[in-house]
């Protein structure tokens, strides 16, 4: 199976560019967080994502991104693990935030990779939603459908935090290029999540949920 070009460029990134990358994905993702109701994590999410951009603009918050990570106990939960519920989406988007501070603290491919797949997954569960929930079925030898609006639209999001980072890596200004490198990627992830928001409130109105 081909792996993504945005996943390939992720392989090839410094350990600056996986901060920002994940810091990136963690401000999509929360978004499921926010919208699905009160959260005791979202005081925590709150201070923790600005802990993670804070690293990705080159600032020395690693000791606080190691107390946040500390403070992070996420006790299981009736139905943490179960997509039909609420909290399984709460669970994941408040685990970006944690992996986001984890690579604040020791940059890592392979956990950039999952930050990136799980938020695409989560994303395709309200694409499938969505969409009526019509499976498709691939036959051997045969092109996978397109991916979904919302799918695309966090494609998209990987791609100009890329073009971004690439921009920036134009620029021989150290440590200038950081801050405005995250300044607007965070800027971006925030339009990202104000797009988001009404797919996942009718998201829940189709699965029933109160919140």
């Amino acid at each position: 199976m081909e792996i993504p070009s945005e996943i390939q460029a992720i392989s090839n990134a410094s350990d600056s560019e996986l901060m920002l990358i994940c810091a990136a994905a963690a401000e999509r993702g929360v978004t499921f967080c926010r919208a699905l109701g009160p959260s005791e994590y979202l005081t925590w999410v709150d201070a923790s994502l600005e802990l993670a951009w804070a690293a990705a603009a080159g600032e020395s918050v690693q000791d606080e991104c190691a107390e946040a990570l500390d403070e992070l106990e996420m006790e299981p939960q009736d139905g943490e693990d179960d997509s039909s519920r609420p909290e399984f989406y709460v669970t994941q988007a408040v685990g970006l935030v944690g992996n986001a501070l984890a690579v604040s603290l020791r940059p890592s491919v392979p956990k950039v990779e999952m930050s990136i797949n799980a938020l695409r997954s989560l994303l395709s569960m309200l694409d499938f939603k969505l969409s009526g929930e019509n499976p498709v079925i691939v036959r051997y030898g045969e092109e996978p459908p397109p991916p979904g609006r919302l799918v695309q639209m966090e494609i998209d999001a990987e791609r100009e935090v890329l073009a971004l980072l690439s921009q920036g890596s134009e620029d021989s200004a150290q440590g200038v290029t950081g801050r405005s490198a995250a300044t607007q990627a965070q800027a971006s992830a925030s339009a990202f999540a104000v797009q988001l928001i009404p797919s996942i409130e009718e998201f829940a109105e189709l699965n029933n949920w109160d919140l």
